[in-house]
Formats: C-alpha cells, structure tokens, sequence
C-alpha cells in the first residue's frame, strides 16, 4: 500500500469506510444542526442554562449573551460541514472540541449543589431528562464515538471533500521534470 493512499483517508479505502463515515456524519450533523436551531429560537433560555451552569459570574452578561448567540451558529455551521462532508475532519473536530467542553461542564453541573438545567435542545428534552444526569455522559459519549469516525477516515467518498480533490492526470507524470534537449 503506498503512501498516497494512506493519505487519502476514506476516499482511498473501501465503500465500507466511506459509508460508515457517510451515516455517521449525517448522524452526528443532523444532532448538531437541530441542537443549535433549537439554541437559535431561543437564546434567552440559552443564557438562562448558561447562568446555571455557573461558569461565568452572573455579572457578566456581555459573555453570556456573546456565548448564548455563539455557541449555536458553531453548531449549526460545524453540523451542516460534516453533513456535506465539507472540511470533514475540520468539522468533526471542531463537535469534538465542543462535546469535550460539554464533558467538563456536565461535571461541573453534576457537583452542583443546585440542580442544572440543559438547554442542549433548546425547550426539547430528546434523550435525557431537563436536568443534567449521567445520562448526559452517555449521550455525549455516543455522539463522540460517531464524530470519531469522521475524524480519524475522513469524509469518505460521498462528501464534498472527495468531489473537491483534484483527479489523477498519468498525463503529468513527468511535469516539472527537466528536458535533457539543449536549445541553441
């Protein structure tokens, strides 16, 4: 196996890996694109789940805001990249970088002394209860397990990444190579 096809990721390998990381990256996409949409409705409950988190002063209202109005287009942008298998690993990481931040603050809220309520779906409750439990770990750790796909193989075959790389010319072989002809 040569080098370059190592490199390629999931465009260079079976149909296997390409649709694994075709379902996966729809999977975690769609999640991701509905969580923020949700997020988008309602930036007020946002701010509110944001304040009982109890990461940034209550004071600070100009962070919550920024947070509460940001936090959801990343979602969406980053969910509707990995769909489109645009920049598959960029997006992939960047859902993977939010679901560990997610991780710590589940943490956070389960050594609360109050209890912490999610908006991770805006006023939706999809697969856990309102309030942060250890079934928050399961549904993030899930959501990681499906972005590491992506991650780790690339956005297969069926992605934008793979329409957008540049095809094998044998006719250019030798471009670049110097001629051994002498021009007078």
């Amino acid at each position: 196996m040569s080098q370059d096809s190592l490199s390629s990721g999931a465009a260079g390998t079976g149909t296997l890996a390409s649709w694994l990381s075709l379902l996966c990256r729809v999977a975690v996409g769609q999640v991701f694109i509905f969580a923020g949409l949700m997020k988008v409705i309602d930036p007020q409950s946002v701010a509110g789940a944001i304040i009982t988190f109890d990461v940034i002063s209550k004071e600070n209202e100009t962070l919550i805001s920024l947070a509460a109005h940001i936090l959801p287009w990343m979602e969406i942008i980053a969910g509707f990249l990995l769909i489109m298998g645009l920049f598959s690993r960029a997006a992939a990481t960047i859902i993977m970088l939010m679901l560990a931040g997610f991780f710590l603050l589940i943490a956070h809220a389960l050594n609360q002394t109050h209890p912490v309520i999610c908006s991770c779906f805006g006023k939706l409750k999809m697969f856990c209860p309102p309030e942060i439990t250890n079934c928050n770990y399961i549904q993030n750790g899930v959501l990681a397990m499906l972005t590491l796909v992506p991650l780790l193989i690339g956005g297969g075959r069926a992605s934008a990444d793979a329409l957008l790389r540049p095809k094998y010319e044998p006719n250019y072989d030798d471009y670049g190579q110097e001629d051994d002809e002498i021009f007078d």
